[in-house]
């Protein structure tokens, strides 16, 4: 139990602040440098990576005043909000207080009509051309954005969203199918995806660990 609390508490410090040195670590913890070196190379932490990641996360942080163009804009059938939701904040190893930006689409997805949302502390620009596709697409638009991936993957069958199921089936009963995409730059958490469909004759796929919409379920 004390081994698990020691290796708990470097691991968060470690997390914490990853320009620390080892002795510094090791003092904090109150153990010794070697089983600071151990208990990293067992959870697989690379000081060097984190320190990446950490001066990554900081760049975005710095540059969350970016101006934006006003979504309506863009195309009047984007909906643009600023929100709390804990849930999504701490995916994105925000503060559970932080203020996120979420846009909103209804838009057809291999004929299947489908409810897309998009929710970043990113300050983002809005452009025309921004929505042709998924509204993934906006985050490229970010200047400290390099490269955007999949980080995380799940699916779901939600009940209890009358307005949404009237949107998509007009039935408000109906279970919705729930997909979520958590997506990062460099490693770094920056925005979560979530695509809301109807559940029937959808067939979904598994491309390389991210869930995918393969098509009709009798068509494929």
């Amino acid at each position: 139990m004390v081994e698990q609390t020691i290796k708990a508490k470097v691991i968060q410090v470690v997390q914490n602040d990853p320009f620390l040195s080892i002795d510094e670590i090791a003092a904090k913890v109150r153990t010794t440098p070697r089983y600071v070196r151990t208990i990293l190379s067992e959870a697989n932490l690379s000081l060097m990576q984190l320190r990446k990641q950490y001066a990554k996360h900081m760049e975005h942080q710095l540059y969350r005043k970016k101006k934006r163009v006003p979504v309506e804009k863009a195309d009047p059938q984007i909906r643009l909000i600023t929100i709390q939701d804990r849930d999504i904040a701490e995916l994105l190893g925000q503060d559970p207080e932080t203020n996120l930006l979420r846009l909103s689409k209804l838009q057809l997805l291999h004929n299947f009509p489908c409810f897309c949302q998009l929710t970043t502390y990113l300050e983002i620009e809005v452009g025309a051309g921004n929505f042709n596709g998924p509204l993934r697409q906006v985050l490229a638009a970010a200047r400290t954005v390099e490269q955007i991936q999949l980080k995380q993957s799940w699916v779901e069958v939600v009940s209890n969203q009358p307005n949404l199921s009237r949107l998509l089936v007009h039935r408000e009963e109906q279970p919705l199918l729930k997909l979520t995409y958590l997506l990062a730059d460099q490693g770094v958490p920056i925005a979560v995806e979530t695509l809301w469909l109807p559940t029937e004759g959808i067939l979904l796929c598994n491309q390389g660990g991210a869930i995918e919409i393969a098509g009709e379920s009798g068509n494929v």
